[in-house]
């Protein structure tokens, strides 16, 4: 049996005089596989590998479980506070006290690592290479999707090669970014019955990730793989070609704005805030208008490993670097203050309704933090 977390509490964070103080950690998580989640009733919500914690303010551990079929991914949160995550071929509810409730079981297919799931509302979607599944919160099937491509209209086989990268759901449509063998990758939209919208081609891509707007907008980074030359070796630049798309939800056959970035790893998943996109890649942050793409601040930050938090009410950034430094950020691109913590950051920090700043890093330690001025 694995040890249960272990938790240090700080006691003299209200008299430190530093720019940012750590109340509470908590260490022996292991390596997240997903975001940090505020539940309802401020419980806190971390996924690691095959397991979901569930902790309270204090830090103390109200319950976990564990999945049958694999990593444990994706979460949603229902309007009933239950939580519903992936598995291989699977979807499974665990109620807001954490006892287990209901599993939608599918046959598995593809090469996915991590099950990918989405949800707004009241239906759940699940796509896999030969069907998207759309369930209501009960785990009853609403209806299935199986067209991927037109040339699924035309076969009898199960596409095995089919790989989804990442997905997304609003109260328009559901959007997944999908390929199948040796083919280039493509942003699809299907309505919240099971109709086909749209769908636009994104080529050759390391990473992609989406974000839906409030009204209606789909925001997408894309990293594409570099370009071969004609003996087949990579161009010898060191700089990935990033793109950041937005979409209208109901028309997608071209972007209403795209902006090309040259960066040094990859673009994170993009962050919405007071009209304003953000996104991570390499050591860089960008802030871009959301109605024009035009970028309003470009900043360079060493080692910048995640996406952003954003502290609206203070005009604050909060993001993560590989070397384990949390950094704050004003809204003039200026770093104000670092904290050192254990493990790279690659998760999204996130604001709590106290105030305060939650981290989970690749060592499996989770953070409270407290910054000036709370």
């Amino acid at each position: 049996m694995a040890a249960a977390p272990k938790l240090d509490r700080y006691n003299s964070h209200w008299e430190s005089q530093e720019e940012a103080a750590i109340v509470w950690e908590l260490s022996g998580l292991g390596k997240p596989s997903d975001q940090l989640i505020m539940a309802s009733n401020n419980k806190l919500l971390a996924f690691t590998s095959n397991k979901m914690y569930c902790f309270d303010g204090e830090g103390s551990l109200l319950w976990e479980a564990k999945s049958t079929s694999g990593k444990m991914g994706n979460p949603v949160l229902c309007p009933n506070g239950s939580i519903i995550t992936a598995g291989k071929g699977e979807i499974a509810e665990t109620k807001a006290n954490g006892v287990r409730g209901w599993n939608f079981i599918a046959l598995p297919g593809g090469k996915d690592k991590e099950p990918q799931i989405a949800g707004n509302g009241n239906i759940i979607y699940l796509p896999l290479p030969y069907a998207l599944y759309a369930l209501d919160t009960n785990g009853r099937t609403l209806w299935t999707f199986t067209n991927w491509n037109n040339s699924d209209r035309f076969s009898t086989k199960t596409v095995k090669e089919r790989t989804f990268m990442e997905c997304a759901a609003n109260e328009e449509a559901f959007y997944a970014i999908f390929a199948d063998e040796k083919d280039d990758f493509r942003l699809i939209a299907i309505d919240r019955d099971g109709r086909h919208l749209w769908t636009y081609w994104l080529g050759e891509l390391i990473s992609a990730s989406i974000a839906t707007g409030k009204q209606g907008e789909i925001y997408v980074t894309a990293t594409q793989k570099p370009k071969r030359t004609g003996t087949g070796k990579s161009s010898g630049s060191k700089l990935n070609q990033g793109r950041i798309y937005c979409f209208d939800c109901r028309e997608g056959k071209q972007p209403q704005w795209q902006r090309l970035v040259k960066i040094n790893g990859n673009l994170t998943k993009p962050v919405i805030a007071d009209d304003r996109l953000y996104v991570s890649g390499g050591s860089n942050l960008y802030v871009l208008d959301t109605d024009s793409g035009e970028i309003i601040l470009e900043h360079r930050l060493l080692n910048l490993s995640s996406p952003v938090a954003v502290d609206v009410v203070n005009e604050r950034l909060y993001a993560g670097s590989s070397k384990g430094l949390l950094y704050a950020i004003n809204s003039n691109g200026r770093l104000e203050w670092s904290c050192k913590l254990e493990g790279a950051i690659e998760q999204a920090p996130l604001l709590g309704p106290d105030g305060f700043i939650y981290v989970i890093t690749q060592k499996g330690h989770l953070y409270k933090i407290c910054a000036q001025g709370y």
